[in-house]
């Protein structure tokens, strides 16, 4: 039976455009994937609304996936960091409407921060050495234990949880120098929130890529 193939053979059959296959590929990954954004969001409609987004994503970009379970998880990660900016802005914009008489709008500001977050988390990936890059997406992206990791490419598990905590600092220094660049800015735009509302979002925006919380000296 279509339900008992494997993710590779279901990506397979569903790069052909057989719907049935992708139909068991959200099956598979539906109810793990809506409680990984929900403990995460706190919201059931958004959480069903975001899980929705993902698979659409997913289905019209099928050809290009080579892991299914890698790209699932890293479009919810994605998606989760969306749903931040984006809920923490409409409180802050909700304010500034308050105070102002002229219209503002920050969507495109929304989705430049988002797009920068992505950035700032793929560069400094691709700048890893070989092995860290590997055992920093095994972990974060596909969901690896320490022991699945370092058996997988023939390591010891203190060299696995090294690279990993190296990766991680790395990834943690370079988005608090791109918040600190962006409040500077922010700043020289002369852009003002009442309150310091807004500047709240910028922590909370990356407090979860893959299963890494950061916090931003």
């Amino acid at each position: 039976m279509i339900e008992n193939l494997t993710d590779a053979d279901l990506l397979s059959l569903s790069q052909t455009g057989d719907e049935k296959a992708f139909e068991a590929i959200m099956y598979r990954y539906n109810v793990q994937l809506y409680k990984y954004i929900y403990t995460r969001i706190r919201s059931e409609h958004d959480a069903k609304d975001l899980l929705q987004e993902v698979f659409i994503s997913c289905w019209k970009n099928r050809h290009t996936i080579n892991n299914i379970t890698a790209y699932l998880k890293r479009s919810v990660h994605y998606a989760i960091i969306d749903w931040q900016i984006e809920n923490k802005k409409v409180l802050a914009r909700q304010t500034i409407l308050l105070e102002k008489d002229e219209p503002t709008t920050y969507p495109v500001e929304d989705q430049l921060i988002s797009l920068e977050i992505r950035e700032e988390v793929e560069t400094e990936i691709s700048k890893m050495n070989e092995t860290m890059r590997k055992i920093f997406v095994s972990s974060r992206w596909e969901s690896k234990s320490i022991p699945e990791i370092a058996l997988e490419y023939g390591l010891s598990e203190q060299t696995v949880k090294n690279n990993l905590s190296l990766a991680l600092k790395r990834i943690r220094l370079r988005l608090a120098a791109f918040f600190l660049m962006l409040v500077y800015i922010l700043a020289a735009w002369n852009i003002q929130f009442p309150n310091g509302v807004p500047l709240h979002f910028l922590p909370d925006a990356c407090l979860h890529v893959g299963n890494i919380e950061f916090t931003i000296p």
